[in-house]
């Protein structure tokens, strides 16, 4: 799908407000340096991997494609301190995505699968599958059975 001509789907304050505050108060986020204190903890079928660098272009299609296939329907994708966006996994927002939001006077850009510097957490409306990012402990969380399947089938691609 050709991107050119597409507009980010910011999320609406309220709306962010609500999806941290879930982060918050279910998930029990817990954002900071201390590489002891657990930073999330997630309330379904989960599993941990780490990665010490950034996914390529072609993981981070790996990854789109898992998540097309478990949902046509839009995702949350969430950046601590950032913008946060709805998305279609099935849109391919391409890899290092960004543009110049005018209303604004700014960058806007699409977070990676990666948490590259900030917290990422990628989640389906239903909270029923998710990957959540921690920047510092290059810890990546899979949230969901079809999606640690997945993830599984793919470690060795996702060098994971």
């Amino acid at each position: 799908m050709d991107w050119s001509g597409r507009v980010l789907n910011i999320i609406s304050n309220d709306t962010e407000n609500f999806l941290w505050n879930k982060m918050y108060d279910v998930y029990k986020f817990k954002p900071g340096t201390n590489h002891q204190c657990e930073w999330i903890q997630i309330p379904c079928e989960s599993k941990v991997y780490y990665k010490d660098t950034p996914w390529t272009a072609e993981q981070e299609s790996i990854i789109n494609s898992c998540f097309e296939e478990l949902t046509d329907d839009e995702m949350y994708a969430l950046d601590w301190q950032h913008d946060c966006f709805t998305f279609l996994p099935k849109e391919h927002i391409p890899f290092e995505y960004e543009e110049y939001d005018s209303d604004r006077k700014c960058q806007v850009y699409f977070p990676t699968y990666y948490p590259n510097g900030d917290y990422h957490f990628f989640v389906d409306k239903e909270w029923k599958y998710g990957l959540f990012g921690h920047p510092w402990k290059h810890e990546i969380v899979v949230m969901g059975e079809k999606l640690i399947e997945m993830f599984e089938k793919e470690k060795v691609s996702l060098g994971i």
